[in-house]
């Protein structure tokens, strides 16, 4: 293609410096004269302009490479003809005005052949830019594509969250009432805290790692204060680790309530819950105490890695074995991060 247009444009302009020297009068240079020979140059640009967005309203859906040639093609054509007729109208006005030879076959030829250069110069970058154009406005518009499904993905993943976490709490309730009243009360207190947390940051797809963390922290408290030394906290998570990070909305409480939902806790069956941070992840680990039986969807950890996957490029890890369950979660390093 690119050896193509060099052929072409070399063989015009070895053909006009033969064309000009069959001129009986050489090209001189008169101010006014060069002034319009300008401004036929411009007319010449801008009807190829014109010509070209015309070309691309057009529809050829079944044989879309159709528009991209004639694209090319016609504006060079439409550039050529408006020259020449300028050009021939010039002649005459220089022929009246200067006294120059009138339009002849060899003024012709020589302005078929300045406008096909010109053209073919004008087309060619004008071609580049539009197609530049649309090659940028095609990535913007498919990234505004990608962001629209993310938000709406991630609203979806929030939308099942609320029924997901109310129906898990209400069972705790439920069970509480008859146990402990007094811890049943603050234990809805709690859940009303949480909840208020989850309409404050309705709207958001992140919330800052440490105030996730400080209402994870509430939660933890009630269920010290529900299954006593049954349950074992070990919290070794560094404040300044959480310092301009991220999570997404009760990634945390997801997670612990993960492990009271799987996991017997009692006297005879004691739980160690350890929370561990570093640089870049948050770290909860449990020892496993299974439940015989016990009916999950596993939507939380689903729903958790779905909407880091929406985030983020860090993944969520999760390793499992007989004894233990530990599930590695990222930090966010800005509310942005793709």
């Amino acid at each position: 293609m690119r050896l193509s247009i060099a052929l072409v444009v070399s063989s015009i302009l070895f053909f006009m410096i033969w064309v000009f020297s069959q001129f009986k009068e050489p090209p001189g240079f008169n101010f006014l004269m060069n002034t319009l020979l300008v401004f036929m140059a411009f007319v010449c640009l801008e009807s190829i302009r014109v010509t070209q967005r015309s070309v691309l309203k057009w529809n050829f859906k079944s044989i879309p490479f159709v528009k991209d040639v004639l694209s090319f093609v016609l504006p060079i054509l439409t550039g050529t003809l408006v020259y020449c007729v300028l050009f021939y109208f010039f002649k005459w006005f220089d022929h009246y005005l200067l006294g120059s030879e009138p339009p002849l076959l060899a003024h012709i030829v020589s302005a078929v052949l300045i406008g096909l250069l010109l053209s073919l110069i004008f087309g060619l970058i004008l071609w580049l830019v539009t197609w530049k154009d649309s090659y940028y406005s095609a990535i913007i518009k498919t990234e505004n594509y990608k962001t629209e499904m993310m938000h709406a993905n991630l609203s979806m993943l929030r939308n099942q969250m609320d029924p997901h976490f109310l129906f898990n709490n209400f069972n705790t309730i439920y069970y509480l009432v008859d146990e402990n009243p007094d811890m049943a009360k603050k234990f809805l207190k709690n859940v009303s805290n949480i909840y208020r947390h989850i309409l404050n940051h309705a709207d958001e797809n992140l919330i800052e790692a440490k105030e996730e963390y400080e209402v994870m922290l509430q939660y933890l408290e009630v269920l010290k204060e529900r299954f006593g030394e049954a349950l074992e906290l070990r919290n070794e998570i560094k404040k300044n680790h959480l310092k301009e990070r991220y999570l997404p909305p009760l990634v945390l409480h997801e997670l612990v309530e993960n492990v009271m939902k799987h996991n017997r806790i009692d006297n005879e069956n004691h739980i160690v819950l350890k929370l561990i941070s570093t640089s870049d992840n948050l770290i909860i680990s449990n020892n496993r105490n299974p439940k015989k039986e016990v009916h999950s969807t596993k939507n939380g950890l689903r729903n958790i890695i779905a909407r880091y996957d929406l985030l983020t490029d860090s993944n969520v890890l999760i390793e499992e074995d007989v004894d233990s369950f530990k599930v590695k979660i990222p930090l966010i390093t800005t509310e942005h991060e793709d």
